[in-house]
């Protein structure tokens, strides 16, 4: 074959990098019953995992662990979010051949990680959990009939939105995109330096859970070749929606994660924020001065009559390759998603949402929290994953995707280049070339 390659992939393994569907389904049938975590020490001592991540309560998880199996230790590091610069540290990890155990990644970017050989197979050491997982979750880490890694969470989105000024200016809470539109153009006239959100365009992740909800299928696979559609006609939609909102100076415009959003809605200057389920966490941490001010309703949506939500994030925990004891890796990391006290502790200090057949009963499911006026905030986000679409797919090279959606976008918001619309088209061009540049097949 050469250089061309198609989804058998950089491997050399058959993988077909469908995210959601699998090309060898999920695993086969598994049983119920788990076997012991702790593995046999080695010789002279316990087994020591190295993870990496970034989740918050990842840290207290690993020192539970480690107070109740002597015999396999975990030593946890702390790094910086994937497209902040934690993936690049992994890879260089991998090829310089010191690269930890196990290690966060998004179900986004787990393909990427499989075209660059970066992962290990783990089917045989997962089998005996899988039972516990939600079964669509497995379908994120498994490609070719092969299993990468161990489900931990997903980010079904919802609206957050500040009480206090909705109901200081009369502003009755969107069910709809339209009557969103709406409710921005009331508050504004209300209080010209309020606006209903601040819009970032360097998110590609969360313009994609906004993209997922209105029906978009940004990539997938036909016969032996990968269809990328990054501008497809809901993404489009979404992209002209956003577009108006801008042209009308209803939003602002700001980078994701930076000290001026924060500021922004620390001051009130922003009155609601639609994102995934691990942002109630986020945000009272970064603008724990407004507790109290907030609430949380489902995202707006297209159509009443066919309600859905789209998704930002869910992290599995990958096996990385190299790993010397991928048995105890995944013994370590089916515990974290899989025992109840240690998930039910994830709920409260990371706001991450349980992928686990039982995890809807777990207390921190149905506790409230005080940021959000003591509302049972997660009922809200439970339902939301059940509109979720299990159809929408990652690529194996969004990395390097990420990277020219920020600059394109973001000239588009700041008027500096085009439509978001226009910017769509430049980012489907750069997301095939990417493709190619990795000797993978696309389809027209």
């Amino acid at each position: 074959m050469g250089k061309s390659r198609t989804i058998l992939g950089a491997t050399g393994a058959m993988v077909c990098v469908s995210l959601v569907a699998a090309c060898g389904g999920q695993p086969g049938s598994q049983s119920s019953a788990a076997p012991s975590a702790a593995s046999s020490a080695a010789a002279g001592g316990p087994v020591t995992i190295e993870w990496w991540g970034w989740a918050p309560g990842y840290e207290d998880a690993a020192k539970a662990w480690n107070a109740s199996h002597p015999g396999v230790q975990v030593k946890f590091t702390q790094t910086q979010p994937g497209s902040q610069g934690g993936y690049q540290r992994m890879l260089a990890a991998v090829k310089a051949g010191n690269a930890p155990c196990l290690a966060q990644v998004g179900a986004e970017t787990l393909p990427s990680f499989l075209v660059e050989g970066a992962l290990e197979d783990i089917t045989a050491h997962a089998q005996p959990y899988n039972a516990r997982f939600q079964p669509w979750t497995l379908n994120t880490v498994t490609f070719g009939g092969k299993q990468f890694g161990i489900p931990v969470d997903s980010g079904p989105m919802g609206m957050f939105y500040r009480k206090d000024i909705f109901d200081k200016h009369g502003i009755e809470v969107p069910k709809t995109w339209d009557e969103y539109a709406a409710a921005a153009e009331k508050l504004r006239k209300a209080d010209p330096e309020v606006s209903i959100t601040t819009f970032t365009p360097d998110d590609m992740y969360g313009f994609a859970g906004f993209a997922q909800q209105a029906g978009a299928r940004w990539f997938g696979i036909s016969g032996d070749a990968w269809q990328v559609r990054m501008n497809d006609e809901a993404t489009v939609k979404v992209a002209n929606y956003w577009q108006g909102l801008i042209d009308k100076k209803l939003v602002d415009v700001m980078p994701g994660w930076s000290d001026g959003l924060w500021k922004n809605y620390t001051d009130g200057k922003s009155a609601t924020f639609v994102g995934a389920v691990w942002m109630t966490k986020v945000l009272e941490d970064s603008i724990s001065k407004t507790s109290g001010k907030w609430a949380v309703a489902p995202m707006p949506v297209w159509d009443v009559a066919s309600p859905s939500a789209g998704n930002v994030g869910g992290s599995p925990n990958a096996v990385l390759k190299g790993c010397a004891n991928p048995k105890e890796a995944v013994d370590f990391a089916a515990w974290l998603s899989t025992d109840a006290t240690a998930f039910n502790d994830l709920i409260d200090k990371g706001g991450l949402f349980p992928v686990t057949v039982d995890g809807g009963s777990l207390p921190n499911m149905s506790g409230a929290r005080p940021f959000y006026g003591d509302q049972k905030v997660f009922q809200v986000f439970a339902e939301a994953s059940k509109n979720v679409s299990p159809d929408f797919s990652w690529g194996p090279t969004m990395p390097a995707v990420n990277s020219v959606f920020g600059e394109a976008f973001g000239k588009a918001a700041n008027g500096k280049g085009g439509t978001l619309a226009e910017a769509m088209a430049t980012i489907q061009e750069k997301a095939v070339a990417s493709l190619k540049d990795k000797g993978l097949t696309v389809a027209p």
